[in-house]
């Protein structure tokens, strides 16, 4: 599948894709775009669709507006439906920030994008390549996350939830799937430890959905941790590149700061822009010692 490829993953983390966001915009700015793959999960699939849009500043305009607007956040929902309307999204990707699908199906022509979803009855992770009539619902479904959503999204009858859950960073998927070029940009900080005080573990305590959704999210952090670490135990043959923050993000998966957000998008703007001048520098250096 992805033999000979390079491969775009984006890992989600709710409005820390405000980092993603800035690294996307960066790869716009420097017409930066090798790649024959993508791969979203969760909020990284909203920053994928504005980038094969060609929408510079989009996504990052659009979190702004939904950590503020009362139509998104919803505290009176937040044992019901959920903190977080995700149905907004519909108006954020048809009018307010609009995707530009023409655009995306034309930069995706002999190239391929994978949405990773839970699918909310067993819990098993899918990888589904979007339609132009199911990709605002694919996106959605890749986003909603039980208690702080409604929990599960309908896309083509079958319910799914975030692809996070089941699979934060499909990086085993694409190597076994024959990636051995690949691009992550993290969202998770490098050095990153799983928390001794978890959040996702009490709030596994109070979801209304199966063992195995309600173990994964459990074990959120400790997945992620997993992911990271069968890098390092990765041949010398697969090329994987990571653009991650040094430190923590100011944001997390919810958040109501638009400062925290620009902070975050400012430090994905730099590290994309100081990874494309690397790539540049190593092919200068590679051409003066030929």
């Amino acid at each position: 599948m992805f033999e000979n490829k390079k491969v775009l993953i984006l890992e989600g983390g709710g409005f820390k894709t405000s980092f993603s966001a800035g690294v996307m915009d960066a790869f716009q700015m420097q017409a930066h775009n090798p790649f024959d793959s993508y791969i979203g999960v969760s909020g990284g699939c909203i920053a994928i669709s504005y980038f094969l849009s060609k929408k510079y500043g989009y996504f990052y305009q659009c979190m702004r507006t939904l950590c503020q607007d009362d139509r998104f956040v919803k505290y009176t929902k937040a044992f019901s439906d959920g903190l977080m309307n995700l149905d907004f999204f519909y108006d954020i990707a048809y009018k307010e920030f609009p995707f530009d699908f023409d655009t995306a199906l034309n930069e995706l022509q002999g190239k391929e994008y994978y949405i990773v979803l839970t699918n909310s009855s067993d819990g098993s992770t899918e990888y589904h390549q979007p339609t132009i009539e199911n990709w605002v619902d694919m996106t959605i479904a890749a986003s909603t996350v039980p208690m702080l959503t409604k929990g599960k999204h309908l896309v083509n009858d079958i319910h799914y939830s975030d692809g996070g859950i089941s699979d934060p960073i499909p990086i085993k998927w694409a190597v076994d799937n024959g990636a051995t070029d690949i691009v992550l940009v993290r969202t998770t900080h490098h050095n990153f430890k799983p928390s001794l005080l978890r959040p996702e573990y009490f709030a596994s305590k109070f979801l209304r959905a199966n063992e195995k959704i309600k173990s994964d999210v459990e074990n959120f952090q400790i997945k992620i941790k997993e992911s990271i670490d069968y890098i390092d135990t990765l041949p010398s043959h697969i090329k994987i590149d990571q653009i991650a923050p040094d430190v923590v993000l100011n944001s997390n998966i919810f958040t109501n700061s638009v400062k925290n957000i620009e902070l975050d998008y400012r430090t994905g703007l730099e590290a994309g822009l100081n990874y494309i001048h690397a790539l540049k520098n190593k092919k200068n250096t590679s051409k003066i010692l030929q």
